[in-house]
This record gives C-alpha cells, sequence and structure tokens, in this order.
C-alpha cells in the first residue's frame, strides 16, 4: 500500500490544472481568467484563493501567463 501525504496530492493537483489549462490553450490564445478559475473550483472543489495560488506557481514556472487586469491567461510565446 502506497501511503500519499499532502504534498504529493499538492502536486498531482497543479500538474492536472496545468494539463487541462494547456489543453484549453491548444484551442485558444487566451482564456478569460476568472471563468477558469470558476470551473476549476467546481472541479477541484478548491477555493479561489487556493486556484490562483496554483496559477501563480504555474506562471512562475512559465507554463503560461496571467494578466489580472484584463482579466486572461495567455499562451506564452515561443521565440
Amino acid at each position: 500500500m502506497v501511503r500519499r501525504d499532502g504534498a504529493a496530492t499538492r502536486k498531482d493537483r497543479m500538474q492536472e490544472i496545468a494539463r487541462k489549462i494547456h489543453g484549453l490553450l491548444a484551442n485558444h490564445r487566451e482564456l478569460s481568467l476568472s471563468k477558469t478559475v470558476a470551473m476549476l473550483q467546481y472541479e477541484y472543489g478548491l477555493t479561489k484563493g487556493k486556484i490562483i495560488e496554483y496559477l501563480e506557481i504555474l506562471e512562475s514556472l512559465e507554463h503560461f501567463s496571467i494578466d489580472v487586469e484584463r482579466d486572461r491567461i495567455q499562451k506564452i510565446s515561443e521565440g
């Protein structure tokens, strides 16, 4: 039996969220930040603050760019 701790669960959730956003961005240049946060809250049962925390970590890792003022999540331009 494999024992799972909170850190492993947190890592898995961030990876799932990253995959989901990358999948959505594959079909769109940008996403609504507020709608994406609401969708993730509904799917994962996490608070808005926790979702934003995860998104900020993923942005720091250059998965995508977040523009709070324009309410957008955008692909990071390549090249």
